[in-house]
C-alpha cells in the first residue's frame, strides 16, 4: 500500500493555573538515625506552618526524601534532605500566607508554576491533525495523486507530565511573576494514496 505520511506540530502559550511553593529541608548528623529524626521534625514544622496558612492535607506533600553518607574533614556524616511542597490555584488568596510560611522557615525555597488544566491538549492536537491533512493534500496534489483514507496516527505530547516553569522566589516575600507556559502537541498522520 502506498501512503503519504506527514508529521505536524501545533503549539500555544497558556497562562499557568497552579503555583507550588517548595521548601528544601536539610539536616546533617554523625548518626544516620539522628539525621533522619531531625529531618522529620523540621519537615513536620513546615507542614504545620503550611497547614496554618489554611491549606488542606491534599495541598501539602513531602517528596524526594533521601539520606547520603558524606565525608567532610575526614569525618563521616549523614546528610538528609526532603522537600515540602504546597500547591494551590495561582489566584488563591492564601498564596501570601504560604509564601510567608516558606520565608519564615529559614530554609531555601522556590516557586514553581504549572498548567494543571490539560484541556489545551485536545485543541492543539486537532490543530496539528488539520495542518497535517492540509500538508498531505498539498503533497498529493503536487505528486498528481489523490489523498485516500487515513490509515494511521501517532500522537506525542510536548510535555508528558505537564508543562512547568521554575522561577526563584525573591527573599523579600514576593513571588516571582509567572510566565506563560508553552505547550506542543505533535501528530504523525498517514493517508493511503487513492
Amino acid at each position: 500500500m502506498k501512503t503519504i505520511k506527514v508529521t505536524q506540530s501545533a503549539s500555544g502559550k497558556f497562562a499557568p493555573d497552579t503555583a507550588t511553593v517548595s521548601v528544601e529541608v536539610k539536616t546533617e548528623s554523625k548518626k544516620y538515625g539522628e539525621a533522619v529524626s531531625e529531618l522529620n521534625l523540621k519537615a513536620e514544622e513546615i507542614i504545620k506552618s503550611f497547614a496554618a496558612a489554611a491549606l488542606d492535607k491534599n495541598e501539602i506533600r513531602k517528596s524526594g526524601a533521601s539520606v547520603a553518607q558524606i565525608k567532610r574533614d575526614g569525618k563521616t556524616l549523614f546528610a538528609a534532605r526532603t522537600e515540602i511542597k504546597a500547591s494551590l490555584p495561582i489566584t488563591d488568596g492564601r498564596m501570601e500566607r504560604v509564601l510567608a510560611a516558606a520565608e519564615s522557615s529559614g530554609m531555601g525555597w522556590n516557586s514553581e508554576y504549572s498548567l494543571a488544566d490539560k484541556s489545551y491538549r485536545n485543541a492543539l492536537a486537532a490543530e496539528a491533525v488539520a495542518a497535517a491533512r492540509a500538508s498531505a493534500q498539498n503533497i498529493a496534489a503536487a505528486a498528481g495523486v489523490k489523498l485516500g483514507e487515513l490509515c494511521g496516527v501517532e500522537y506525542a505530547a510536548g510535555f508528558g507530565g505537564g508543562a512547568r516553569l521554575m522561577r526563584a522566589a525573591a527573599f523579600g516575600g514576593a513571588c516571582a511573576e509567572p510566565e506563560d507556559v508553552e505547550a506542543v502537541e505533535s501528530v504523525t498522520c498517514e493517508w493511503e494514496i487513492a
